[in-house]
């Protein structure tokens, strides 16, 4: 069952740009204590409060951050 809730937190924080090994490790920097069993709940039946848990996760921990690429200036 454990394999099966990770695959299933897994999908849900790819939807949002982040992986399963940042996201968890973003959850322990914030003292988010909620097991796999859960998180693999909220991910399917609660998608606005499992974002919500990815936010928090990609505000705790820089390897979360999607990378951003300003736009080139081109010269006139």
């Amino acid at each position: 069952m454990r394999s099966l809730w990770i695959q299933r937190i897994n999908a849900g924080t790819r939807q949002h740009g982040v992986n399963y090994g940042n996201f968890m490790h973003g959850l322990m920097k914030e003292n988010i204590q909620l097991n796999r069993k859960v998180l693999s709940e909220l991910s399917m039946h609660e998608p606005y409060s499992f974002k919500a848990l990815v936010d928090i996760s990609k505000n705790a921990f820089p390897g979360n951050k999607n990378v951003v690429i300003p736009p080139r200036k081109v010269a006139v």
